[in-house]
């Protein structure tokens, strides 16, 4: 708490500079907020807020901030958890008043705030301020969809803020999520929902007699924004027959008007005592509920609940697809999910595959040229194995690249091998006899049996056939012992000389 004005948002999504309507990554950025090796495999939970430009979502991502940092202190000093008071007044996000755009882009909080959840694990929670959806022209539409979808994509809890009411054009909005929804339950349904929580935020509710406010009166306000219309667009009769089938959790929260003081925004400073109480309380439970230490849950992607250091990964290839303002089709997002789960799975396999080779020449002595061939190609099928076992989504060619890659890799690390294994050649009689397959009659022919063995594998692989147990290089026991009688006579050889010299 003590440091906390000395933090500040980070921009990570920014526009060129060459073309301000298409963005790109701010990699520095993103390792300042989530790149510290402190938190690196701790979960992260990522909480956005977005919607129409101009409609306060910093002002209210300033109320998350408040909340999650008095939390934090709660749990640090063992304290009865108290926040928003009159005297407290909201910083963190910027925001001012007028009518042109202050968020551009997608910002970070600069530092993940960490929250022990119920189970006993601190999750590092990192809040996200959107760049504003706006309908002022088709190219600047298309910008802000893309920022949002792109939130969408990488928040578990995505909160849409909305004034007043749910309107056609706010469900249409989220098109995009329910048809790569559709997609991804049809081909990775083994992962669950594609995504976590979104939670409509209704500003200045003016129906607060038929619809309270709050989480109930929200819950009976959204079930009858679903009800199709007669004359509803069939994109948004899709929007919403299909919207709960792609979010685990939908909430609806009806807010009053947070009060005059605060919509004269030249001169409210941000002073709690200046908001509406009514506003303030409702506020209050929202945030608690949505981020009490019971209910929140990390990021989850393609099934797995994702660390500090994997969110910069997703960060990084969810950005890609967005590095032009078209929104992506639907198959690309698929796609990046399977690129992930490709790299993943050939990390494993090459660490299995490393493992396997550093337990086979961990002997201070050399291995034989054969024996170390061996080795890999154990461990090379092994690793391919693995590899195999990555769930199967998306593009084929997504697979069939990142495979290519992994043999790459093998293939460099054997070579790696082979320079540290014949580090250790000795020319003593023993180590003669162990490193006899460096002689002719074990070397020729091995190391293209070795690679073609592994490239098998790989063709094997391919064709959806996964190679099972080791591939040996059979070798005659009548030619290991002329090989060792050739050894030991030369060596018998050399000290009846030296004797007879002396």
């Amino acid at each position: 708490m003590e440091h906390r004005h000395k933090v500040f948002p980070i921009q990570v999504i920014v526009p060129h500079t060459s073309n301000p309507n298409s963005f790109r990554l701010n990699e520095s950025g993103l390792h300042s907020v989530l790149g510290h090796s402190a938190i690196a495999n701790k979960k992260v939970v990522i909480v956005s807020v977005a919607g129409a430009t101009r409609k306060g979502k910093s002002f209210l991502l300033n109320f998350f901030l408040e909340y999650l940092y008095a939390l934090q202190n709660s749990q640090q000093n063992d304290i009865q958890l108290e926040w928003l008071d009159e005297a407290v007044q909201l910083q963190g996000f910027h925001w001012r008043s007028g009518a042109k755009r202050d968020t551009v882009g997608i910002w970070l909080w600069g530092e993940p705030i960490m929250i022990e959840a119920a189970n006993g694990e601190k999750y590092a929670i990192v809040l996200m301020d959107c760049q504003g959806i706006t309908l002022e022209n088709a190219q600047s539409s298309n910008q802000c969809s893309s920022i949002f979808a792109l939130s969408t994509l990488l928040s578990c809890i995505q909160c849409y803020n909305i004034v007043d009411v749910i309107q056609e054009d706010s469900l249409q909005n989220l098109s995009l999520f329910v048809e790569y929804g559709r997609l991804f339950l049809n081909e990775a349904q083994q992962f669950g929902k594609p995504f976590q929580n979104l939670v409509f935020m209704v500003r200045d509710h003016k129906s607060p007699e038929e619809f309270p406010f709050g989480a109930e009166g929200g819950e009976a306000y959204f079930e009858q924004v679903l009800e199709n219309c007669p004359d509803s667009l069939e994109e948004l009769k899709v929007v919403k027959d299909n919207l709960r089938e792609c979010f685990e959790q939908i909430f609806c929260y009806l807010l009053p008007h947070p009060g005059q003081k605060v919509a004269d925004r030249n001169s409210f400073k941000g002073y709690v005592k200046d908001i509406r109480p009514m506003f303030r309380e409702e506020v209050k439970k929202m945030i608690s509920s949505l981020l009490n230490p019971h209910a929140i849950k990390p990021k989850i992607v393609n099934g797995k609940e994702v660390t500090c250091k994997k969110m910069i990964e997703y960060i990084r290839e969810c950005a890609r697809l967005f590095y032009k303002n078209d929104n992506p089709a639907p198959r690309s997002i698929l796609n990046a999910h399977a690129q992930l789960l490709c790299i993943e799975s050939a990390i494993e396999a090459k660490t299995a595959y490393c493992r396997g080779m550093d337990r086979a020449t961990s002997a201070p002595r050399m291995l034989s040229e054969k024996k170390l061939l061996e080795a890999h190609i154990k461990h090379g099928i092994t690793a391919l194995n693995i590899y195999d076992k990555c769930p199967k989504i998306g593009s084929g060619e997504v697979r069939t690249e990142n495979l290519a890659r992994l043999q790459e890799d093998i293939n460099a690390e054997l070579e790696k091998y082979k320079r540290f294994n014949e580090a250790k050649r000795v020319n003593s009689c023993a180590s003669a006899m162990l490193a006899c397959g460096d002689s002719v009659l074990f070397g020729i022919g091995l190391g293209g049996a070795a690679s073609g063995a592994v490239a098998a594998s790989v063709v094997t692989l391919q064709l959806g056939m996964v190679s099972a147990g080791i591939v040996a290089i059979p070798i005659s026991l009548s030619t290991l012992f002329g090989i060792w009688l050739y050894v030991t006579v030369k060596e018998c050889s050399k000290r009846r000389k030296e004797r007879k010299n002396n």
